[in-house]
């Protein structure tokens, strides 16, 4: 029996569909306004601006603030502050050369023994159980770089014996990009730890974000500016793909793979099966997806999934609720004119069908970071030029 015309039609337009490819955005200012979604929030205003944070455990979460980590107190919903902890003068002396030199990413380790506070030429090592009992001085090690004083992030391998510490802008010796420096950990009986420094890679320009697949043998890095860039005013990003065992054992041959990610790619977070991984383009005002199957073979040109139109300058990214929604840190951190600060709420399954035009949650002036609380009920954001912390309660956001 012939079929109908409609059924062809239908059938060429599944193949289309098909076979529709989602192209690396182009830059934009301003992203178009969004409608707000109320939800639960509360805020503890803070002296410092605040950067990075991360939870420790239930009830304690630690965030980088000034030349220091402040360590809160989150049994309640509006988290207080618990104490101040100062980092050594070999991280915080070198990171005041810096225009916006601070603490900067923090990162627990897998056996939540350490808070690795990223700053300066590398990161300090703090003992959260020191911390929590209120040990005079948790700050129980060190690591010292060799490629700059900009440690913008931390990232701890799956067995806490690597280290892997971003450097945003390098030194003249990598050509002014940044790097990726490698730490072998060792802790001593006396509770001290300290790293080896094991070598670097060097990326694009101002490298930033990193993740680590689900099963730890590969690591995803954002570059602002593709390192084949001519000139400081360019704005194509990049998505690197490392090989961890090779970064561990010789770091400047991890390299397997670069694609294009949008126009100054920062942060990125995988989605709890590690399928894909979200990443946002701030000076595009999108969150990208890529397939990290894709990513990882011989054509990961083709891995790009979805290119979602979020807030203006979005930064911090998180997965939450089992994966059903990705918050972006929408920061508009350049102050463009009739912009909105906020953290757009992405539905990730309409989101990958190509859905757009998501809610935002409003904020205070240039929300940062992110932590999840273990519970998964809880969102704390840094709100860096309102010196704030935020807590979102997430129990109720749109499905």
């Amino acid at each position: 029996m012939p079929h109908s015309i409609a059924f062809w039609l239908a059938a060429a337009l599944g193949v289309a569909a098909a076979a529709a490819i989602v192209t690396d955005p182009g830059c934009e200012t301003t992203a178009p306004r969004q409608h707000t979604i109320n939800t639960r929030t509360a805020q503890m205003n803070m002296t410092d601006p605040p950067f990075g944070i991360v939870y420790a455990r239930d009830g304690i979460a630690f965030v980088g603030a000034g030349l220091k980590v402040d360590m809160l107190n989150t049994t309640s919903f509006r988290p207080t502050l618990a104490r101040e902890i100062v980092l050594p003068e070999s991280l915080t002396r070198p990171a005041e050369s810096e225009t916006d030199g601070a603490t900067s990413g923090l990162a627990l380790s897998h056996d939540k023994r350490y808070v690795y506070a990223s700053i300066g030429p590398g990161a300090a090592i703090i003992d959260v159980e020191k911390a929590a009992a209120g040990d005079a001085n948790p700050v129980v090690g060190s690591l010292i770089g060799t490629t700059g004083v900009s440690a913008i992030q931390v990232t701890v391998a799956p067995g806490d014996d690597y280290v892997f510490v971003t450097q945003e802008y390098g030194t003249n010796a990598t050509l002014n990009r940044g790097t990726i420096e490698v730490f072998q950990i060792h802790r001593s009986s006396n509770g001290s730890v300290y790293g080896t420094n094991k070598g670097y890679i060097a990326l694009g320009y101002a490298v930033v974000g990193t993740a680590l697949s689900r099963d730890g043998s590969r690591m995803y890095v954002t570059s602002e500016v593709t390192a084949q860039a001519t000139s400081q005013n360019e704005t194509q990003g990049t998505l690197s793909v490392l090989d961890v065992a090779t970064l561990e054992t010789n770091p400047s041959q991890a390299l397997l793979h670069t694609v294009d990610a949008g126009c100054s790619p920062v942060r990125l977070t995988l989605s709890p099966d590690g399928k894909f991984v979200w990443v946002t383009a701030r000076m595009s005002n999108r969150l990208l997806a890529f397939d990290t199957a894709k990513l990882d073979s011989d054509h990961p040109e083709g891995a790009l999934e979805a290119s979602v139109q979020v807030g203006t300058s979005p930064v911090g990214v998180a997965v939450v609720n089992d994966g059903r929604h990705v918050i972006t840190a929408d920061s508009n951190r350049f102050n463009y004119a009739n912009a909105t600060t906020g953290l757009t709420v992405v539905d990730t399954e309409a989101a990958l069908r190509g859905a757009q035009n998501f809610p935002r949650i409003p904020t205070g002036l240039f929300p940062r970071e992110f932590a999840v609380s273990p519970d998964g009920k809880t969102l704390l954001v840094s709100q860096y030029q309102s010196r704030a912390i935020q807590a979102v309660d997430l129990t109720k956001l749109p499905s």
